[in-house]
């Protein structure tokens, strides 16, 4: 049975497991919670596709999907839907874990992974914190201004366009759109000690995707990315202070409605790591 271990940093910990995987988490208190993943499972239940697999302009795909766990000895089950209102969930305090269910690999029986590759690296994949911590030890700044009274999915581009909804009712989406106008300021979550357009209609691409990188003390480092962004407002690689506006957001091959496009990553001992940045814009809606 291959175990996992990590250790509770001061940054949450993500980290993606194969059925019968088996992680050890220590906590603060350094206490071990044990972790097991038994199984999993994913089921359409409701779409407007005509063949399963193919894009259709405007088409809505909405799942669900779960799995069953094994935490110290008790076994659990955890659900999630998307592209509903639930997509934008509370994470799971049991077990003295703190658990942020974000995908399974099931799903790419009847999703497609050609809109952003957010496709887990095993069976599914979770984020971990210890519930007596915070997901990281700063405040984090809104991102961009925050739709209230809280984000609604009927706002994420043509009301699928959460993480991994299915976009056109087809290909799992690889980051969270809130749609805003053309110039809408984005602003830095965190210090960034990097920044640049990774792609950029300068470059000869057709559209400006930002990149920002913070190096914490723990050794981790988070990637965070906006896309369609009008342009930006500081240069490339001149480090940005928490709160710091550096780009006018959507309106870049923004396609039928005007958004903003984000992404999360985390970059721990080798492995990177997407993860739902609804994550991030839930403590933003906690702090602000």
């Amino acid at each position: 049975m291959p175990i996992i271990r990590k250790e509770a940093k001061d940054t949450l910990t993500a980290v993606e497991m194969d059925r019968g995987d088996v992680l050890e988490f220590t906590l603060r208190s350094g206490s071990v919670v044990r972790m097991e993943l038994v199984s999993t499972k994913a089921e359409i239940f409701r779409t407007t596709l005509k063949q399963i697999k193919i894009e259709e302009h405007l088409a809505r795909t909405d799942y669900r999907f779960k799995c069953r766990l094994k935490i110290n000895g008790k076994e659990v089950e955890l659900e999630r839907e998307v592209s509903t209102q639930k997509s934008f969930y509370e994470p799971w305090t049991i077990g003295g874990l703190q658990i942020w269910f974000d995908a399974v690999d099931d799903i790419f029986e009847f999703l497609t992974d050609t809109h952003g590759g957010c496709r887990p690296g095993k069976h599914a994949r979770f984020a971990i914190q210890d519930p007596t911590m915070r997901i990281c030890p700063v405040k984090l700044h809104p991102w961009c201004p925050l739709p209230e009274p809280g984000l609604k999915i009927e706002n994420c581009y043509t009301g699928e366009d959460c993480w991994m909804g299915a976009y056109f009712g087809t290909s799992a989406h690889g980051g969270l759109d809130i749609n805003h106008p053309r110039g809408t300021p984005l602003w830095a979550p965190i210090d960034i000690h990097d920044h640049f357009f990774f792609n950029s209609l300068e470059m000869g691409h057709n559209n400006n995707r930002w990149r920002g990188i913070h190096h914490w003390e723990n050794g981790a480092e988070w990637i965070l990315q906006a896309h369609h962004m009008t342009s930006l407002a500081v240069p490339e690689h001149r480090p940005l202070k928490k709160g710091e506006q550096f780009a006018n957001g959507a309106g870049v091959l923004s396609g039928e409605v005007d958004h903003s496009h984000f992404v999360f990553k985390i970059h721990d001992e080798g492995e990177t790591i997407l993860l739902d940045p609804w994550i991030l814009f839930r403590q933003m809606y906690i702090e602000k």
